[in-house]
């Protein structure tokens, strides 16, 4: 039985993390299946967006980590199988987000620690509630969060995201807006009506256009500005040529 919910409305993909008595904390199963779902959507032309979020009031607590027999403890892995297992996975769900051709929001309610923080942050557009709160705690149990720092050490600068790393803090949504994982903050009265009212707004727009804004904020940050220019060129020609 899958733990995601997933509904198509209005070109609208939905898909929320259905494990509210525990946490909506991510398996590896999840991780894989998002990745199909992801990879699916991107190349369905009938959507122009995919909504992420969590049922009740947490968005995700972080990683399911494997249940274990304290009488029958299981050899350790070797690094290959960890690369298999579980590392490979994850950065598949992050690479399908990166390359997925329509454009990703998620809505956090509530909490969203450590893989989940990743998740949600790596989304193109990230709605908090004022109630919302992010951390990165892997490091209180030694574990360098370095594939979620990956995920987001492109929107995060890199003081901030030594704060977030080393101090294990949980910040708020204020704190997270101002840091740079947060896109917009609503108070929680009318966050859910307020979300609806941002997608239901970002899907009247066209499928190309929304796939052009996406690709742009991707590739061209970074690059010479004479390449950025003529990289946007082309891709307003392309958009205007198609409509």
């Amino acid at each position: 039985m899958s733990n995601l919910l997933v509904t198509i409305t209005d070109s609208v993909a939905k898909i929320v993390l259905n494990r509210p008595e525990f946490g909506n904390r991510i398996d590896m199963a999840m991780v894989k299946e998002m990745t199909q779902l992801i990879n699916e959507f991107s190349i369905n032309q009938d959507i122009k967006l995919i909504h992420l979020t969590g049922q009740g009031d947490i968005f995700s607590q972080g990683r399911q980590a494997p249940k274990e027999d304290p009488e029958n403890k299981p050899s350790p892995k070797t690094a290959i199988q960890i690369r298999t297992e579980v590392t490979d996975p994850l950065l598949g769900v992050y690479a399908a987000m990166k390359s997925c051709q329509i454009p990703l929001v998620s809505s956090v309610y509530g909490d969203a620690f450590g893989l989940a923080c990743a998740i949600a942050v790596l989304c193109d557009v990230t709605l908090a509630s004022d109630k919302a709160r992010f951390s990165l705690p892997e490091m209180k149990s030694n574990l360098p969060p370095t594939l979620a720092i990956s995920a987001v050490m492109h929107v995060v600068p890199r003081k901030a995201l030594a704060h977030l790393v080393y101090s294990t803090e949980e910040i708020c949504a204020q704190e997270a807006f101002d840091y740079g994982l947060v896109s917009k903050i609503y108070a929680k009265e009318i966050f859910h009506s307020q979300v609806d009212e941002y997608i239901k707004k970002m899907v009247t727009r066209d499928r190309v256009a929304l796939s052009a804004v996406k690709e742009y904020l991707n590739l061209a940050p970074g690059k010479d500005y004479e390449i950025a220019a003529r990289y946007a060129s082309n891709l307003l020609s392309g958009v205007l040529s198609s409509q």
